[in-house]
């Protein structure tokens, strides 16, 4: 259902279930074991989610909900949750690359992302209306602070596809096509993962926070800490030095 391969210290998590990515809860909980068991390892600095040769994916299984007991739909709604709060918590920037077809459910999983890149003829929307039923995976609740209400209300009770012109700056690059957001994908993640690793889950965790004073006071902390860390003094002594820094 998914395929792991770590390159460069970027973990890529390659989804792989039938012609579309259908996302069920079988393929959610393998994408949460694949965090939970590498993309913590130290070794492991950038997590890259993407699709297989034809499209990022078009959504839930909706052929499978007619099957499902209530507790089958329980587990799925709960899986996804737990699968998007760890994506947001997680330590590692994680990046999804898109192309193809991104509907309902794998929107969400791209707008649960911290960084998304796509190609300019991939197929965006949040259908679920069309089906009567609503994106149970955070789409709306996400796209509301996003892009705002009055705009996500629009694509969600539409159902109709999304004109990338329209929400474009929700995207990191807009690519040509698939070549490319290959290219794209993995010179944005090597390049992330060529920094410290101490700076790296330090700025992943301040995008994540408000601007409170609880959170400056968070902020404050981990500046003098990320200060009189070993890779500090090594990027410091780098650039004084007028060399590359080689970060442990």
């Amino acid at each position: 259902m998914i395929e792991t391969n770590v390159e460069k210290q970027v973990l890529f998590i390659h989804l792989n279930h039938g012609p579309v990515n259908a996302l069920n809860e079988e393929v959610l909980a393998a994408i949460i074991k694949a965090i939970e068991t590498q993309g913590f390892d130290d070794n492991v600095k950038v997590i890259v989610i993407k699709g297989n040769e034809k499209c990022f994916s078009a959504g839930a299984d909706i052929k499978s909900f007619p099957n499902l007991t209530k507790h089958e739909r329980l587990d799925l709604a709960s899986t996804s949750a737990k699968l998007f709060r760890l994506i947001k918590t997680c330590h590692k920037p994680v990046i999804s690359s898109i192309h193809g077809v991104c509907l309902g459910g794998g929107f969400e999983l791209a707008l649960a992302c911290d960084m998304r890149l796509i190609t300019k003829d991939t197929k965006v929307g949040l259908p679920e209306i069309n089906l009567g039923i609503f994106p149970g995976f955070g789409g709306v609740r996400r796209l509301s602070y996003m892009i705002g209400q009055h705009k996500a209300l629009q694509i969600a009770l539409t159902g109709e596809n999304i004109n990338l012109d329209d929400i474009k700056y929700l995207f990191n690059e807009i690519v040509k096509d698939k070549a490319e957001l290959e290219k794209a994908t993995e010179e944005l993640a090597y390049n992330i993962a060529s920094k410290s690793l101490d700076s790296i889950k330090v700025i992943k965790q301040m995008s994540n926070l408000d601007l409170s004073l609880e959170s400056d006071q968070i902020e404050e902390r981990h500046f003098v800490d990320i200060i009189e860390s070993e890779n500090a003094q090594e990027g410091i002594d780098a650039f004084i030095s007028k060399r590359k820094p080689e970060f442990k």
